[in-house]
């Protein structure tokens, strides 16, 4: 989800992802994921838009 190309290790519970941590990347030496990379999963699953709303006087509306 960066630019970085991470090593991550993705836990899978039940076909829903629960969580994403960083790997051992031995050619970089490297061990560790930005939070955007991180909490990805959360917009997969729980923030998930269906209908974009258009916000006008303090109220929503489903606009196309």
């Amino acid at each position: 989800m960066d630019a970085l190309g991470s090593a991550i290790r993705v836990d899978v519970v039940s076909n829903k992802i629960v969580r994403i941590l960083p790997r051992l990347e031995e050619s970089v030496n490297e061990e560790w994921i930005t939070n955007k990379s991180r909490y990805i999963y959360d917009s997969i699953s729980i923030q998930r838009l269906n209908y974009p709303k258009l916000k006008y006087n303090l109220k929503f509306f489903v606009i196309s």
